[in-house]
């Protein structure tokens, strides 16, 4: 089409609109410093949760929270409240849970993971490192 916007003019303004995007995220994020918030308990899903006894979990309001899980206290499915300590723009850190909720969903998952070992559900099409590690 005739009389685009130059990449270089394209990219300016996307990284501009980023970092306006980051700064009220992590603005929102903030907010929640010292509040006590409901998560359920996702399995370990990124590269230093094993490394750092943490365990992801979901708020009501989908934002991703790492939280400590180091007394092994929740599983995946588990709802537990927690208290958020750090802010970031893309996700939260809170403390180990106030208190867990068991729920059924946990035990299914747990049922699974004793039955079929803790095997990943590989979405999309996998890398080779991916496979070798299955």
């Amino acid at each position: 089409m005739p009389n685009q916007v130059l990449d270089e003019v394209m990219a300016a303004r996307y990284n501009q609109l980023h970092k306006i995007q980051q700064e009220i995220s992590k603005s929102e994020n903030e907010k929640l410093i010292g509040q006590n918030i409901e998560l359920l308990v996702s399995s370990n899903e990124g590269r230093h949760d094993v490394n750092e006894n943490r365990m992801n979990g979901r708020s009501e309001d989908f934002r991703l929270t790492h939280f400590d899980n180091s007394a092994k206290l929740a599983r995946a499915g588990d709802l537990v409240q927690v208290k958020v300590v750090e802010a970031y723009a893309n996700h939260i850190v809170a403390s180990s849970p106030i208190s867990v909720k068991k729920t059924k969903g946990a035990d299914a998952h747990a049922a699974w993971v004793s039955e079929n070992g803790d095997k990943r559900i590989l979405l999309g099409i996998p890398t080779l490192a991916s496979l070798k590690s299955l």
